[in-house]
């Protein structure tokens, strides 16, 4: 069975779950884009360009464009932003139906505009410690707060796609992160125990979502918007990154 070289650690499984964001792509090249785009096209769709600016701070995005790890861009769901969008506008005096369509509207109209092939890549090292993986014999999934086709796509576009037993986004499971049951269904659909999968993550809420649903280990990865302070507690191992992780071959 395959193996891993963690720092000084070495341990055996069959599966790791990924989540995407900050882990194997780079979040802030396109979810800064994403997350501007929406906010204007629904203060425009409101008719109160006066909150594009509240909208980008309720949606993770802080002055600067830093991105809050415990934001809705970080571990939200996009049902979960389109929702906190239309309170927003309803609470500066917007009626709740029409806060809720000027929402779906610029979540849908930003969405169509962007273009994310041009904005999704992986990060650096990614794609070679992917395929070294696979190779070595290790099944690979992803569970993802994002929409299960974004993450398909991010895929395809990086060449990855034939690598992955599994991909589950938000909108396949009824709860999402720290929830275990992403982590449960992308192990089950690999055909691997959870006992036997580990979990990789940038965030607490992947590192608590793996360790609620059984997970051999949690590697938390300081690749994206989580730091060091907020994963250890959560991390069995920790790395600068997914190209840290080493397999051993198996056999």
């Amino acid at each position: 069975m395959p193996g891993l070289v963690l720092g000084e650690a070495r341990l055996e499984g069959d599966l790791i779950v990924f989540d995407k964001d900050g882990v194997l792509l780079d979040f802030d090249f396109l979810w800064t884009a994403v997350t501007q785009a929406r906010a204007t096209a629904i203060a425009t769709a409101a008719g109160r360009l006066d909150l594009a600016a509240p909208l980008l701070d309720l949606l993770g995005l802080d002055a600067g464009d830093h991105v809050r790890p415990d934001g809705l861009l970080a571990v939200g769901t996009r049902d979960e932003s389109r929702v906190a969008a239309a309170t927003l506008l309803h609470q500066h005096g917007l009626a709740w139906h029409r806060a809720r369509q000027a929402a779906g509207v610029g979540f849908e109209t930003a969405d169509a505009r962007i273009d994310r092939t041009a904005l999704t890549r992986p990060l650096p090292g990614v794609a070679a410690a992917l395929r070294a993986l696979h190779a070595a014999g290790w099944r690979l999934a992803i569970a993802t707060t994002d929409q299960t086709e974004g993450a398909w796509h991010f895929l395809r576009v990086s060449g990855l796609d034939g690598l992955f037993r599994s991909v589950v986004g938000a909108d396949r499971v009824p709860a999402s992160k720290p929830d275990p049951a992403m982590f449960r269904l992308a192990c089950a659909e690999a055909g691997v125990a959870p006992a036997r999968a580990l979990m990789v993550g940038d965030v607490d809420l992947d590192l608590l979502m793996g360790r609620a649903g059984g997970a051999l280990a949690t590697v938390g990865v300081l690749s994206g918007v989580g730091d060091r302070a907020l994963l250890t507690p959560h991390a069995d191992h920790l790395l600068a990154g997914v190209a840290d992780l080493t397999p051993i071959a198996s056999g």
